[in-house]
């Protein structure tokens, strides 16, 4: 613009200088073209040449503004085609929120190219096409999440791992995590995905591995995840059982299973749930009496409810000092009803019927259950059965079975020692 206001100025100062002159001498000028001759004097030739030097001006003016006028209306649709991309971005988003994935899908595509955050659309229609069964579509807007967006693979991963998650593609999605835990070995999300797998895989070792880290995360539930420890240990005693009863190796059960008891954590070493489950692997494999011994020696130092329950069903060796055992854990808890129930159990491997209802009939005053009351019922069963009046009732005999208790030695006639 200001090259044309020079000009403009330059071209009436030449006009007013020319003026002038012609004032003096207005001269002759002719210009012949071809057959053309046109005669004229200097100021009609000086006035069309500033015509003519304006009109130049002018048309490259309006090219100029032409020029700017396209980039404008261009950038105009730019702005209106990214507006459009939000508002279908955003109407996306939030259908995928509702769970309306066909929607959700559908304006999150659309919108993919012009967004200004086009991995998010590509996750969020990935994960609405999944929740479809679309695996292939869903695949294939992951990998135009990578491919459109820098430094994506790791959202692309969690997203992948995510969808074979939930198409139950364990082995690959454990791959997938692995990979991601290489990059960043602490995120909690994969951790958290790595738990599900671990445990959908019954991979117990390794997420037992797992559960430390799992532990260290901020506003980590600690109670559920000791639990979950718990839970695989219990589980790993179970398979080394297994393991052992498939190939008959009965007489290992006791050191093999005592070198997996060793490894336990302090924390969890005395838990009942898994002395329990060990005690019952032992049975299992034909050594009660060290599945006896065991829970001994934890009661003599961590007392438990359900273990001294368990105590009672056990068989040791020597019937005579379990019983002595169990006495003396009495001492200091004379008023535990399911103590006397162990004890009255282990009068009766000893066939000291007398002692075995008293302590029935003691644990029953205290609170009545109905393992007790059968085995009550099922003793003085036996123990009236000399008396011919006093035949065993149908319904007793049904309670007593449905009790399902444990198989112990029982007076034949009636005698009370």
């Amino acid at each position: 613009m200001k090259l044309l206001y020079l000009l403009i100025l330059a071209g009436i100062a030449v006009a007013m200088l020319v003026y002038i002159g012609l004032q003096i001498d207005p001269g002759f000028v002719r210009i012949s073209v071809g057959h053309w001759i046109v005669d004229t004097n200097l100021f009609v030739l000086a006035i069309a040449n500033i015509l003519l030097v304006c009109s130049i001006l002018l048309v490259l003016s309006l090219i100029k503004h032409l020029l700017f006028s396209h980039r404008y209306f261009r950038r105009w649709l730019n702005e209106s085609s990214q507006s459009k991309a939000t508002r279908n971005t955003n109407a996306g988003l939030l259908a995928f929120l509702e769970g309306n994935w066909g929607e959700a899908a559908k304006l999150l595509k659309r919108s993919a190219t012009k967004s200004a955050t086009p991995i998010v659309n590509y996750l969020a229609a990935a994960h609405a096409e999944n929740e479809q069964g679309n695996n292939r579509e869903a695949e294939r807007l992951l990998q135009k999440a990578y491919e459109n967006t820098d430094d994506s693979d790791f959202a692309v991963g969690i997203a992948k791992a995510q969808m074979e998650l939930d198409q139950n593609q364990l082995e690959s999605c454990l791959a997938t995590l692995v990979r991601l835990k290489q990059q960043k070995p602490h995120h909690p999300f994969v951790l958290k995905l790595l738990r599900s797998v671990y445990i959908k895989l019954e991979d117990w070792q390794q997420l037992i591995q797992l559960v430390p880290e799992l532990k260290r995360l901020p506003n980590a539930d600690k109670a559920k995840l000791t639990e979950l420890e718990e839970q695989a240990w219990r589980a790993l005693f179970t398979n080394k059982a297994d393991e052992l009863q498939r190939s008959q190796q009965y007489q290992r059960a006791a050191e093999d299973l005592a070198d997996l008891w060793k490894q336990l954590p302090e924390s969890i070493r005395f838990d009942a749930s898994v002395i329990l489950n060990y005690s019952e692997q032992l049975i299992r494999l034909k050594n009660e009496h060290e599945a006896e011994a065991l829970i001994r020696t934890v009661l003599n130092k961590h007392w438990n409810d359900a273990l001294v329950e368990k105590y009672g069903r056990i068989k040791g060796i020597d019937p005579a000092e379990q019983l002595i055992s169990a006495e003396t854990w009495l001492k200091s808890r004379p008023n535990n009803p399911g103590l006397l129930l162990t004890l009255g159990r282990l009068s009766l491997q000893n066939e000291l019927w007398g002692k075995a209802l008293e302590y029935f009939e003691a644990s029953n005053a205290l609170q009545s259950n109905r393992e007790c009351l059968g085995e009550l019922c099922r003793l003085e069963q036996h123990l009236d059965r000399g008396k011919e009046e006093a035949g065993p009732s149908t319904n007793l005999t049904r309670l007593i079975q449905t009790l399902a208790l444990p198989d112990l030695p029982l007076p034949k006639i009636n005698s009370r020692h």
